[in-house]
């Protein structure tokens, strides 16, 4: 139930007939995963603790240095030297004092991700930096039934893609069962600060999709963000039948 504080507070959400008092006691019941709180995970984790979500769990073993600040929205200059998920915690919490927010401060890997297992989550949204990482969230996510939400970003382009709705879905792996990963990274290839908030939000409004039951499982697609032609391109993603991953 949505106490008389929260109906005022997410009344531009109930008044939209696609949200309604239910889509947002469903947002409030939501128990969400995020794999990262730097660029990517800094946005997503900001929008879906504004809009209602009840409990963030939050994963990441780096401290904030100085060069984060340029991106990473959910620190700020008087988190330099502190742990980035305790810092994100701390933000969060100023935003929405009730949301519960679990910070771990650790490397995603798999005994980690087995032993919150449990958790129901009802998506984990992969903001990290690195494949072995990626395709670590997306077996643990076949695995589990988890929605996978996942976004990169790097210079002035960023993607994103939504996986593992169902067990016929395609997976992350998908993408690169028959090509060269892809090389790179912000540190060494630079990032125009904006882009990862705009793949960020991206992946908290594609969250808050899956929560509602507005997101469209039978259909999984890659997007790619040109910020230099300010264009969105979509792709569809087919299943791989040898996929080493999901098949």
């Amino acid at each position: 139930m949505l106490s008389k504080s929260e109906l005022l507070q997410y009344s531009r959400h109930i008044i939209l007939p696609e949200i309604d008092i239910e889509g947002q006691e469903a947002i409030k019941g939501s128990h969400v995963l995020i794999i990262g709180m730097g660029g990517l995970g800094s946005p997503a984790a900001l929008y879906l603790a504004a809009a209602g979500v009840g409990q963030l769990t939050i994963i990441d073993d780096d401290q904030v240095e100085r060069s984060n600040l340029q991106r990473q929205i959910i620190h700020d200059a008087s988190s330099v030297n502190q742990t980035k998920v305790e810092s994100a915690k701390a933000s969060l919490l100023a935003l929405s004092p009730n949301l519960k927010v679990n910070a771990i401060q650790s490397k995603a890997d798999k005994e980690l991700l087995n032993d919150l297992s449990e958790n129901g989550f009802s998506a984990v949204l992969d903001c990290t930096d690195n494949f072995d990482t990626r395709f670590l969230i997306n077996a643990w996510s076949i695995q589990h039934q988890v929605p996978l939400v996942s976004a990169t970003a790097v210079g002035f382009s960023g993607q994103l893609g939504i996986f593992n709705q169902t067990i016929s879905s395609p997976c992350y792996q998908c993408l690169y069962s028959n090509v060269d990963l892809p090389e790179g990274n912000c540190e060494d290839q630079g990032i125009l600060s904006p882009v990862v908030g705009t793949m960020g939000t991206l992946q908290a409004t594609e969250t808050l999709k899956l929560i509602i039951g507005l997101s469209e499982p039978a259909t999984t697609y890659l997007l790619k963000y040109d910020a230099l032609k300010t264009e969105f391109k979509r792709f569809g993603v087919s299943k791989d039948p040898s996929c080493s991953a999901c098949s």
